[in-house]
């Protein structure tokens, strides 16, 4: 640089221009990924949001909907009128598509997602595709913004050139290296490199959109109209509906890999392979084109960084002077470079993450966490089953112990302090759920238990009393001795022991508990409805469905019917794969 300017001045005076830059580039290149990241938090809200639709709705009576209604409106969720599918793979469609068309895409994706028999990692039929997805953005993300040494190599490759094309011209117009390059011809050689760079990213998003709508799987015609028509319940086939995609029958298997990149690349040592039918629709890239595409919006989000650095730091002075609206309009191609990015990296996890080129490893992640938290799910059933065992027991020693038993004239009401103080240290679920549970049995909703109110609750909890139990636990219970006992009295008796007992769980010893209490014919079997309905009667603030699937684990052969040793067995296994 010193040769070539002949003037240690000048060339400190480049170095303070180039210091400047890189310092703009950081600073707009920080807050395009910021834009990119909200932009793909939007697109998480919207899949999870497609991913919510595939829950079964419930009608009024909380059932749900009958299996052929179900799968009429899943049918529903998939379709795509045949004005959207024409225009598939453009680049104004991916900006114009409808919502209900971007949801039957997923609904599309998803299914064939769970359809892939020869795939290596089985697949449960509640695979949480929104979650696939979005761990997939975060993937590449992560490989987008993490700009390495080989982009800046190729940065510097194209600012060489440019030093190159710039000498050219100044040997061949001697004139322009006398004095200062005029500006017009600076501003020129900038908007064609900011046209360049346009041209280049709309290119790649409409060949990603293109390759995504070669991807989408379609839908059998013949087979749904059967479906819609004939009323039958169906069966597993279902999933047949939904078929492959064209990629699978307009691309052919390669044998060889030819032409000129495969040369140089293997001129360079690169190593390839033979590129799958997906690989084939990145063109002549062959089985590289992933990892090229992903390199190529790097550099379309690098290059509109820098671009629009520069503009600021040298150029917005002389395109100020041409004229006041030039510097904001040599903006417009850099920033929409920016903001293509982020539907470009929504493209390219649609193009490699779906069909030949799932992530295993991703998907795994996914199934592992669902699996986990099920497993988190049956915890907290299990040890809201532990509160209410505690109260069994506990109300039932205190009925059964006569020396527990209070003098009504020592007995005080409840303070506010103490109320306050338990109701910290208790969670606010167990609280409610408590208060559902007296409420349940105050038949006058005076707000108060009488004696045999209290016993009806206790003897719904699995202890049966005589009329002296009752009386003695009434007692206890009745703080203040005004004959009654309100929520606050019966909270503290039961919280309080709660709170006391605070520790490991021994999940063995609550599943033969929790047995005994549903079990009450003592037979060694009992039904899963009615496991659920006492647990109904116990509290209000059970999760059905997470209580079912617990069932549904237990219950291998599905037959509705669980004995003890099977459902000891399984908290058993439970308790070994959860560590407390």
């Amino acid at each position: 640089s010193f040769w070539y300017t002949g003037d240690d001045h000048l060339l400190i005076h480049e170095f303070e221009i180039l210091h400047f830059l890189i310092f703009f580039v950081m600073i707009f290149f920080v807050s395009a990924v910021l834009v990119i990241l909200q932009i793909a938090v939007n697109q998480k809200r919207v899949w999870s949001a497609f991913e919510k639709k595939l829950e079964t709705p419930k009608d009024k009576s909380g059932n749900k909907l009958p299996a052929r209604e179900e799968k009429r409106r899943i049918l529903t969720l998939m379709h795509i009128p045949d004005e959207n599918y024409k225009v598939e793979g453009t680049l104004t469609s991916e900006y114009t598509k409808p919502h209900v068309v971007r949801q039957a895409e997923f609904m599309r994706f998803r299914q064939r997602f769970l359809d892939d028999a020869e795939f290596q990692v089985t697949i449960p039929d509640d695979f949480n595709f929104a979650d696939y997805l979005t761990r997939c953005v975060s993937h590449i993300l992560s490989e987008v913004v993490e700009i390495g040494v080989a982009d800046w190599v190729v940065l510097w490759t194209v600012f060489l050139l440019l030093f190159c094309l710039l000498i050219l011209v100044q040997s061949l117009f001697p004139s322009l290296a006398e004095g200062d390059m005029p500006v017009y011809v600076v501003c020129g050689g900038f908007a064609l490199l900011q046209v360049f760079l346009l041209v280049s990213a709309v290119m790649g998003f409409r060949t990603l959109s293109y390759i995504k709508s070669m991807l989408l799987p379609a839908m059998d015609k013949t087979e749904v109209n059967r479906r819609e028509s004939s009323g039958e319940e169906g069966s597993k086939e279902d999933s047949k509906v939904v078929v492959a995609p064209r990629y699978v029958a307009e691309m052919s298997v390669i044998c060889e890999e030819t032409g000129f990149l495969h040369w140089v690349m293997t001129v360079t040592g690169y190593k390839t392979r033979k590129p799958s039918k997906h690989e084939q629709l990145f063109g002549p890239f062959g089985s590289v084109g992933p990892h090229f595409f992903l390199t190529f919006i790097k550099l379309v989000l690098l290059g509109a960084v820098v671009s629009i650095a520069v503009l600021c730091v040298v150029l917005f002075g002389p395109l100020w002077e041409l004229n006041f609206l030039l510097p904001f309009i040599a903006l417009v191609p850099a920033i929409v470079c920016v903001f293509l990015t982020p539907r470009m990296v929504i493209l390219y996890t649609w193009c490699c993450s779906t069909e030949m080129l799932k992530n295993s490893e991703v998907v795994i992640e996914v199934v592992r966490e669902q699996k986990q938290e099920k497993l988190i799910n049956i915890m907290r059933i299990l040890t809201m089953l532990s509160f209410f065992l505690d109260q069994v027991e506990f109300l039932k020693s205190m009925a059964m112990t006569s020396s527990m038993s209070m003098d009504p004239d020592k007995q005080k009401s409840i303070s506010d302090q103490q109320w306050d103080s338990l109701r910290n240290e208790t969670d606010p679920q167990v609280l409610e759920d408590l208060e559902k549970l007296f409420n349940q049995y105050d038949d006058d909703e005076s707000g108060e238990l009488d004696e045999k109110e209290v016993k009806e609750l206790v003897e719904q909890l699995g202890t049966s009393l005589s009329d002296e139990e009752a009386a003695s636990l009434f007692q206890i219970m009745d703080a203040d001795g005004s004959g009654s006992v309100d929520f606050k009295e019966f909270a503290m008796v039961v919280l309080h022991q709660r709170n006391a007992k605070k520790g490991k769980l021994n999940l063995s010893a609550i599943a033969v508990k929790m047995f005994n209490i549903f079990d009450k014919d003592g037979t060694g079997v009992v039904k899963e409805d009615d496991i659920l309905n006492q647990m109904a009667k116990i509290g209000s603030n059970w999760d059905r469905d997470g209580v079912r699937f617990f069932l549904q684990q237990i219950d291998k052969d599905g037959s509705g019917e669980i004995d003890k040793y099977e459902f000891v067995q399984f908290i058993d296994r439970i308790q070994a794969e959860v560590s407390f």
